[in-house]
């Protein structure tokens, strides 16, 4: 991920997206979540903004609606601006405004009316289905209203080209009949000519281009917005031997990703057991059965990565100077004593700090 300075106090933050392949880390954790509803960590409003925003660039990346590389600026507090910028290899720059619909004043009345109960075998609803669905179109509908009338007095006019992107805020999902509610709102001419496209997000769905060519992208089991789902959906795709959907890319950098972390949790151990070897050896006074027991733990966790990955055993002695250097100056700093209390080298071999009954200066 690429964070460009801030050099503009009105931008929450920007990022480079360098190309497709690389946007999950590119984006990082902007949009990957956002807080509950209510209580102290209650989620913000730019917080909201980047989620919705996040699925949009995802369904542009699917789509093949961007060309690479992109900058994206996130606005702050500047009354009548787009919320975000996206300046496109051209130097073009494509406003962005976030909006939701489905607001927390009838989140309660959209569940109740499409919830149902079982009455023998039949399907009882409380009210008719076409009442939710039709109070949900009017919801867009209004949310795309409010944003013109605000277009029609001057705003998002700068860039002179802006996106609207609508998100579905009820507490549940509840726009449940997502095509027909999409249709329906396509019938309203009144709402085109503002801006450039009007775009609608159901969770994990995207609606582009609404009032245009109007692309369903489906961004369920993509790497980029549900991670748990990708996972479950590239490990049906590898048993099943269909590798016209494995996403090589990212399959290959989460495996590369799998090798370093047990590598960084190997370096770790080894680092653990050093440096308490060395309070050990010079420490005698303070000597305890805790000191023992994670010396003892961290090289039973050291000695079961070696046996279940023999190739980290490749390179290890530079692994072990490496950690030994790091060890050194931890343990100056929770000895309190000098640095060159330590030998400079490591003065214990791999044998030594895996032998589970080694203890330098033990009788």
């Amino acid at each position: 991920m690429t964070i460009v300075a801030k050099h503009d106090p009105r931008w929450r933050w920007e990022l480079v997206l360098a190309g497709p392949d690389t946007l999950g880390n590119d984006l990082g954790f902007v949009g990957t979540w956002v807080g509950p509803r209510t209580g102290p960590d209650k989620r913000t409003h730019g917080q909201k903004e980047d989620y919705v925003l996040r699925r949009l660039l995802v369904a542009w990346r699917e789509c093949g609606n961007l060309n690479w590389p992109v900058k994206v600026s996130a606005e702050t507090t500047a009354a009548g601006e787009p919320d975000f910028l996206v300046t496109l290899p051209t130097g073009q720059t494509l406003g962005v405004e976030v909006t939701e619909a489905g607001e927390e004043t009838y989140q309660k009345w959209l569940t109740h009316a499409d919830s149902e109960t079982q009455s023998g075998d039949q399907t009882v609803h409380h009210v008719p289905l076409n009442a939710s669905t039709e109070r949900s179109i009017q919801a867009i509908a209004d949310a795309v209203r409010k944003k013109n009338a605000k277009y029609d007095t001057g705003h998002y006019r700068s860039p002179s080209e802006c996106d609207l992107l609508i998100y579905d805020n009820t507490a549940w999902g509840g726009f449940r009949y997502k095509g027909e509610i999409i249709e329906a709102v396509r019938k309203h001419n009144d709402l085109r000519g503002r801006f450039r496209q009007v775009h609608v997000v159901f969770g994990s769905l995207a609606y582009l281009d609404v009032f245009g060519e109007c692309r369903n992208c489906d961004l369920r089991n993509v790497y980029e917005i549900d991670y748990a789902g990708w996972v479950f959906d590239q490990v049906e795709r590898l048993r099943r031997e269909r590798p016209d959907g494995i996403d090589w890319a990212n399959v290959a950098e989460e495996l590369e990703d799998l090798g370093k972390s047990e590598r960084r949790a190997l370096a770790s151990h080894l680092r653990v057991v050093l440096m308490h070897l060395l309070k050990w050896e010079f420490q005698p006074q303070r000597r305890s059965e805790s000191w023992r027991h994670t010396i003892g733990n961290g090289r039973s966790e050291a000695a079961e990565l070696l046996q279940e990955n023999p190739s980290f055993g490749v390179g290890l002695d530079a692994v072990v100077r490496r950690q030994y250097s790091l060890a050194r100056q931890q343990a100056a700093r929770e000895t309190d004593v000098s640095i060159d209390t330590f030998p400079e080298e490591p003065p214990y071999g791999l044998d030594q700090i895996l032998d589970p009954d080694f203890l330098p200066g033990s009788d």
